[in-house]
């Protein structure tokens, strides 16, 4: 018998250290390899420093308050975390450190979900990097002096997790907390000077990611004790998931017109269809030709997706089968129905501040969200979350989409100022 035994180096930036012990024996030959616990850092990589003049540059008509103050290192993270079944699988991620002679220390932990990608192998660290810096988590977030970590989600960036569970709230928990988990084991050895304080935010997916984390977190002492949580300020999230996804299901919601519904819905079955394993035999009993035969191969997919490759929503009931169209609208019991009310989030109630931020503009992820989760924490006797609308005001616009992405960026300003660096 030969038994292999696999030790991985916590050394700075170093790749795993294989250890082989063998052990002989009359035996037939087995090979066991060990899987590194929940959180382990498998490797780390850097990938850029940006200096503080560069991200000002990028931010030329802004006011002195959103001027950067740190250098920015971006390193690309891969780890140990697990599956929809709790079985074993690598993740991989994004570390933003700021640094400099007038970063403000010590630095606290700010966790990002992000956005959906249908895109399979397009890992954070890709966007940050191709863009040389001038994204919202450099400019707005990491150069202010906070340490961001994100996950690109089970299935996507690099992990070798064989799908992505769309929207499924235990697996962007899991990714979340396991890359925070590597993410110290990277900070510790590089001496990065950290507050212990833990926050939350994210946008879109990642705002709904957030919100999970921070339930979980809430809900076991064990986790209370390991993340010092102060703060969570999630962004356009579908935290009524169900209920989202049933007020778009025509195309169109009270604030307007859904753009994306088709690939988001589209998304969201073929994701629970292999996480739960309960929606359908046969595409074809959901899709109609030639969406049928081609669909699961898109989420994600090798290549970038746009609107332009789908119907348009009114064209809805063209795409789906008719028979399961009319039964998610009609039938609590539907099973695809049943699998979003599984991953929403309003029934609990909020210990740390929390400000959930959006725009009542968006048709896309509609501000009745965070009003609908808000109200529903309230009954539950919680005095911790309050709604921010950053189009308050503001004239109604006929491009829900836009307003939608556009609340990334005000909303990471107005979370920073209005919460996060009031908890540093």
């Amino acid at each position: 018998m030969s038994l292999i035994i696999m030790g991985y180096s916590k050394n700075k930036l170093m790749l795993p250290v294989l250890r082989t012990l063998i052990l002989t024996s009359v035996l037939s030959p087995t090979v066991v390899a060990a899987w590194p616990q929940r959180g382990t850092l498998i490797e780390s990589k850097v990938l850029a420093t940006y200096k503080r003049d560069t991200i000002a540059a990028f931010l030329p008509n802004d006011p002195p308050s959103e001027q950067p103050k740190c250098d920015v290192q971006v390193v690309k993270l891969t780890y140990a975390t697990v599956g929809v079944r709790r079985e074993n699988a690598t993740a991989t991620g994004v570390l933003l450190i700021p640094d400099g002679p007038d970063c403000p220390r010590p630095y606290p932990i700010l966790t990002w979900g992000p956005s959906t990608s249908a895109q399979r192998h397009v890992g954070q660290d890709k966007t940050i990097v191709n863009a040389n810096g001038n994204t919202p988590l450099v400019t707005r977030l990491a150069s202010q002096g906070y340490v961001l970590v994100s996950p690109d989600y089970l299935g996507l960036g690099d992990s070798d997790y064989p799908f992505h569970p769309y929207l499924h709230l235990f697996t962007e928990v899991s990714s979340t907390i396991d890359a925070v988990r590597a993410a110290r084991d990277v900070l510790w050895h590089s001496n990065t000077p950290l507050s212990n304080k833990v926050m939350l935010s994210g946008f879109s997916q990642g705002g709904q990611a957030a919100l999970a984390v921070q339930r979980e977190i809430e809900a076991h002492q064990s986790l209370s004790q390991e993340f010092s949580l102060v703060a969570s300020a999630p962004i356009s999230g579908p935290y009524a998931l169900s209920q989202t996804i049933l007020d778009s299901w025509s195309g169109r919601n009270k604030v307007g017109e859904n753009t994306i519904i088709i690939p988001f819905a589209s998304y969201l079955i073929i994701g629970m269809q292999r996480t739960y394993r309960n929606i359908y035999i046969s595409p074809q009993q959901v899709f109609q030709e030639p969406w049928a035969s081609k669909v699961e191969a898109l989420f994600p997919g090798d290549t970038q997706i746009s609107l332009s490759d789908f119907p348009k929503p009114d064209q809805i009931k063209t795409y789906f089968q008719p028979s399961f169209y009319n039964d998610f609208q009609n039938n609590p019991l539907n099973p695809f129905r049943r699998d979003l009310i599984r991953n929403d989030l309003l029934t609990w109630t909020p210990r740390t501040p929390t400000l959930l931020c959006g725009s009542s503009n968006d048709s896309v992820v509609p501000l009745k969200n965070a009003t609908s989760a808000v109200a529903s924490f309230s009954q539950r006797g919680s005095t911790q979350v309050s709604v921010l609308d950053v189009d308050s005001g503001k004239p109604k616009t006929n491009d829900g989409l836009a307003a939608h992405s556009a609340s990334l960026e005000s909303c990471a300003i107005a979370v920073r100022h209005q919460l996060l660096d009031k908890q540093r």
